[in-house]
């Protein structure tokens, strides 16, 4: 409690612009200048006393010098007491009146003192209030920024996993549609594989069968004309005429047969690489040749017969 006093007289004389130090200083210079100032007269006045008891001592007078030095101390003693009591009355009045200084110092700082809390106090309050107040806008825009992040946040999340399952779902059906179309595709591959396969089969048998045919063509057709060649033989036997003649047509014969064999080889080959139809039509066509010619050859041997027969009767007649 003493200290807070202190304290506070310190403030109040920090606050009027006195320093504390000073104004303690000061009082103790002013108590101490009313003591030296009574003993000061205290001692004037036994100086005195000493000064007229020494004078009075004289050899002349020194029946009188016991009751004089008697009168001399108690005179000294009463100046020292009337001293010495306004040595103290000046101490004490010099004190009451440094005390009611400091008191009114003191209230005056205490009033400052006060007056400077209560405005630092509303100070501190005002700021207290104002950084309240900006904490709470603080927490609150901090509050309201989390919720904005927390949202875009949610929404970009969500964004990210609908795109994620859009992209998932896509190429699902890209991987599907690879896969169906790689299947079609093997599928087709193996068709047109097995299509071209059966395909060069069937040529191979339809050309096989028409070589076949062609060989059977040209044999009866060297048959024919070895037949034909054996009567025109026999008939150039009866007649050079007619020998000759005969050889003529069979040789013209056996050009047209080379070069409807050759035709028909030729037409057999077109026929076996086109298709099996062709390879039937140039079938057709050998078969056909083979019996022109088997025709011409029969025709041929007719006509070689009937002029043998001919010739045989003029022959005859002659």
């Amino acid at each position: 409690m003493k200290n807070l006093g202190k304290a506070a007289v310190a403030a109040a004389l920090l606050t009027t612009g006195v320093s504390p130090v000073l104004a303690a200083t000061e009082n103790k210079t002013e108590v101490k200048s009313n003591k030296t100032a009574a003993e000061s007269s205290s001692k004037k006045t036994s100086s005195v006393s000493s000064a007229t008891s020494s004078k009075k001592t004289s050899p002349s007078e020194s029946s009188k010098a016991s009751s004089s030095s008697e009168a001399s101390k108690s005179s000294s003693s009463a100046a020292s007491s009337s001293s010495k009591k306004a040595a103290e009355k000046s101490t004490k009045k010099a004190a009451k009146k440094s005390t009611k200084k400091a008191a009114k110092d003191t209230k005056k700082a205490a009033k400052t003192t006060k007056k400077s809390t209560k405005k630092a106090a509303k100070n501190t309050k005002k700021a207290a209030k104002t950084t309240k107040k900006s904490t709470k806008k603080a927490a609150k825009d901090t509050k309201k920024a989390a919720k904005t992040t927390k949202k875009s946040t949610k929404k970009a999340a969500k964004y990210t996993k609908k795109a994620a399952k859009t992209t998932k779902k896509s190429t699902k059906k890209a991987a599907k549609n690879t896969k169906k179309a790689a299947k079609t595709t093997k599928k087709s591959t193996k068709k047109a594989a097995k299509d071209t396969k059966k395909a060069a089969k069937t040529t191979k048998k339809s050309t096989k069968k028409a070589a076949k045919d062609t060989k059977k063509a040209a044999k009866t057709t060297k048959k024919s004309t070895k037949k034909a060649a054996k009567d025109t033989k026999k008939a150039a036997k009866t007649t050079k005429k007619s020998t000759k003649k005969a050889a003529k047509d069979t040789k013209k014969a056996a050009k047209t047969t080379k070069k409807s064999t050759k035709k028909a080889a030729k037409d057999t080959k077109k026929a076996a690489k086109t298709t099996k139809k062709s390879t039937k039509k140039a079938a057709k066509n050998t078969k056909k040749a083979a019996k022109t010619a088997k025709k011409s050859t029969k025709k041929v041997a007719k006509k070689a017969s009937a002029k043998s027969t001919s010739a045989s009767s003029t022959s005859s007649a002659k």
